[in-house]
């Protein structure tokens, strides 16, 4: 939640990297920003794990708590030493933070909010701390290495030199919500208000009534829509400065290229309006995950995952991404049965907006010339002649056919238009069998 996300952050202003943390229930808030905030040198805790290895007891000060003192000290969970103890013992040696690593090899991107046991005082611990999750240990650890680098060489463990660490506000940030299965997870504040209302302003006026499917928008199993309107928001390469950041954004929180996304697919709810459990699974096109972003908040429509190992209901909240991936982990891409989704009945009117990755990079057609058709209000042109060839060729064969036609037909329009305007120069000048017979009759006259 917004309550414990903060971030930990190093580089310089051309090169910036930071890792989503989540401050603990004891120690300063991120509501407390001047305590929260820190920027120091990383110190690994010796022991690591706040535990003497001969005793098999936790320690009360760590051995290298000179090297410690108004850094901020790494330490791990490894050993079951319970986080407000571990920040005990980083006060004792002078630590200004302590970072706890979740030692969770099956799991390697969660973190937890750590809690404070029922009558255990913290009145002593006012230190920011904070939990990392193994994935970003590593990334922490190796982030001064690099591949010709020989062991003796790294320094403080691969490390940055100094990190900063401060509450995360409205950047975004990550939330797993399914640790099994499917992959899911929230990414907060992946849009603005400000970004959601512009999307809201551009839908509102292009939606309408949903009757059948369109493959080429990748509007499929209509059937299970009930008082839904959609609008494909066509943009590709042609889009605005706002409308790019927004895809900067959503491919640098994901890690997926820009080059796969399709372009914003959005659905506007009403009261009563609702979607049927259904799969993100398309004839033509593989997509590896959704993401489904709210642009007003709302009661309901929450989007629902029955056949997760953990049945979960998600509320709408503006700005938030839901991102599930439609296939599993494997070389062939086979469909992952877990992700069946719904959206519960709206309670009032909710706008939703929809991303899909594809496998394949999205073409030339669909990036550049399709969005022309759309911005001359000839959408439904396109849409007509993509399943035309479907119809002709078959879901295999017709998109790259339909692909081949939208890539030559502005070809053969600009021709066209070439030769017309051609004909209309040339027809104005005499030509030289004219020239010749004006000649003979100004002699003659």
């Amino acid at each position: 939640t917004e309550a414990e996300a903060a971030v930990l952050e190093w580089g310089h202003s051309a090169v910036i990297s930071a890792l989503d943390v989540s401050v603990a229930h004891f120690g300063p808030q991120t509501t407390q920003a001047a305590l929260l905030e820190v920027e120091t040198q990383p110190i690994l805790a010796e022991p690591l794990t706040g535990m003497n290895k001969e005793t098999d007891e936790a320690v009360t000060v760590l051995d290298n708590a000179e090297e410690v003192h108004g850094n901020m000290v790494v330490m791990t969970n490894q050993a079951g030493l319970p986080g407000w103890q571990m920040a005990q013992i980083a006060k004792k040696s002078g630590a200004a933070a302590l970072i706890v690593v979740n030692v969770n090899k099956k799991h390697p991107d969660d973190i937890y909010r750590l809690e404070l046991p029922e009558g255990q005082n913290a009145d002593g611990i006012d230190i920011p701390v904070v939990m990392i999750s193994y994935n970003s240990a590593n990334v922490l650890t190796t982030a001064t290495v690099t591949a010709e680098m020989k062991p003796e060489d790294v320094i403080n463990h691969g490390m940055p030199d100094r990190i900063r660490l401060y509450a995360g506000g409205d950047r975004p940030f990550f939330e797993d919500v399914a640790p099994k299965s499917p992959t899911l997870y929230l990414i907060h504040n992946v849009l603005t208000p400000e970004e959601c209302e512009l999307l809201i302003k551009t839908a509102e006026k292009k939606v309408q009534p949903v009757t059948e499917d369109s493959l080429l928008e990748l509007s499929h199993n209509v059937d299970k829509l009930h008082k839904v309107e959609r609008a494909m928001l066509w943009q590709g390469m042609w889009q605005m400065p706002a409308n790019k950041a927004i895809e900067e954004r959503i491919e640098q929180v994901t890690g997926f290229p820009s080059a796969h996304y399709t372009d914003f697919l959005v659905d506007k709810y009403e009261k009563g309006s609702y979607r049927q459990p259904h799969y993100d699974a398309f004839p033509t096109a593989v997509a590896m995950a959704t993401i489904t972003i709210f642009l007003n908040e709302g009661d309901e429509p929450a989007i629902v995952y029955p056949n997760a190992k953990e049945p979960l209901k998600i509320r709408p909240k503006q700005g938030m991404a839901v991102v599930h991936h439609n296939t599993k982990d494997n070389n062939r891409h086979e469909l992952d049965y877990d992700t069946l989704h719904a959206f519960m009945p709206a309670q009032g009117t909710v706008y939703i907006a929809q991303k899909f990755i594809l496998m394949e990079p999205l073409s030339y057609a669909r990036r550049i010339v399709i969005p022309v058709f759309a911005m001359m209000g000839m959408s439904f042109l396109i849409v007509q002649l993509h399943d035309f060839m479907l119809e002709k060729f078959g879901a295999e064969k017709g998109p790259s056919y339909f692909d081949k036609v939208c890539v030559g037909l502005p070809v053969l329009i600009i021709g066209l238009l070439a030769q017309f305007i051609l004909d209309r120069v040339q027809g104005k000048k005499p030509s030289t069998a004219d020239k010749k017979k004006k000649k003979k009759a100004a002699k003659k006259d």
